[in-house]
């Protein structure tokens, strides 16, 4: 049972035994007033207390006159007429009593409405503390994996660069030694350029291509060995790019000695080439440039669909170009 139902109904009880006093209060007082009256009345009756008997004579009327005490009488009345007064009073203070314990009910009433009130905020409190206490521990929970994510990352990095440094080192002490040893020459890059069967460009740029051309639809470990142009089909293969509105990148010859085809898919090593770059490939036929398929377009990489040998323009263009010359 609540505290507050607790106190009202304490205080129902109280009030209630209160009246039930001052009603047995007043019942005996009204008992107690009825009795005595009654019992003055007897007494007169059988005792003829305060009567005077006169003599009469036997030609009288026969009768007799009886005189009362007027004492007794009007003591018992004062005693009637208090009784009265006081249930008069009683029944006031029972009025007043019940007038007072309405008030309190309704003061109860009040408290049990407020209690109510607080109670039912306090759980909404307590829910939008538990939501935000959810939230944050969520959060909290994200910034703990960014952290871990991050540390991580950091220790990934740190691990690639002590790894770098270490094949530095080692390229530094390898260098070290070839000096010691007298070589310290350098080879020459059209040296470097031939052994890796790669063209140059002019410009630090260069196209090479390394082996595993497939022959006829089929894997192999054929190469096409490439050669710079004559200087004529230069001029020629940069006119031509001129005139479909691309810029030539590369041009080179290819060869395989040995090895015949009716089809052959080679990726070419091509530098300054992009994965969204548009590159369309042309290879002189006679005194026509005619394009040729390009399969695939990678960094660095560009892979040509071939039927026969002979010099190939790489030209970078905005659309793909179809017409020959």
């Amino acid at each position: 049972m609540k505290i507050n139902d607790v106190i009202v109904y304490k205080t129902v009880m109280f009030n209630k035994g209160t009246e039930a006093k001052i009603m047995r209060k007043i019942l005996a007082l009204a008992v107690a007033g009825t009795l005595m009256v009654t019992s003055s009345v007897c007494v007169f009756a059988a005792e003829g207390i305060g009567v005077a008997e006169e003599n009469t004579d036997a030609g009288s009327n026969g009768g007799s006159e009886a005189t009362y005490s007027p004492t007794t009488a009007e003591y018992w009345q004062e005693k009637y007429e208090k009784a009265n007064g006081d249930i008069a009073d009683l029944n006031r203070q029972v009025g007043a009593l019940s007038a007072q314990k309405d008030m309190q009910e309704q003061q109860l009433r009040s408290l049990q409405d407020q209690f109510e009130a607080f109670k039912a905020a306090q759980e909404r409190n307590n829910a939008s503390l538990s939501v935000a206490n959810s939230t944050l521990n969520n959060q909290k929970n994200d910034l703990i994996n960014q952290k871990n994510n991050l540390t991580k990352q950091l220790e990934n990095t740190k691990k690639s660069l002590n790894e770098a440094i270490t094949v530095r080192d080692k390229y530094q002490e390898k260098y070290k030694n070839a000096t010691k040893h007298g070589k310290n020459e350098a080879p020459s890059r059209a040296a470097q350029l031939s052994r890796n069967n790669a063209i140059g460009d002019g410009y630090g740029g260069y196209i090479a291509q390394g082996g595993h051309v497939q022959i006829n639809g089929g894997k192999s470990n054929v190469t096409f060995t490439l050669a710079a142009p004559t200087s004529g089909v230069l001029s020629s293969a940069s006119q031509y790019a001129n005139s479909v509105g691309g810029t030539l990148l590369h041009c080179v010859t290819t060869s395989s000695p040995g090895v015949s085809f009716k089809t052959a898919t080679v990726n070419f090593t091509v530098t300054g080439v992009y994965a969204n770059d548009t590159i369309a490939v042309y290879q002189l036929q006679g005194k026509n440039w005619v394009q040729v398929l390009v399969s695939s377009v990678t960094d660095n990489h560009v892979t040509v669909n071939l039927t026969q040998h002979g010099p190939l323009a790489f030209v970078r263009v905005a659309a793909v170009a179809t017409a020959t010359h």
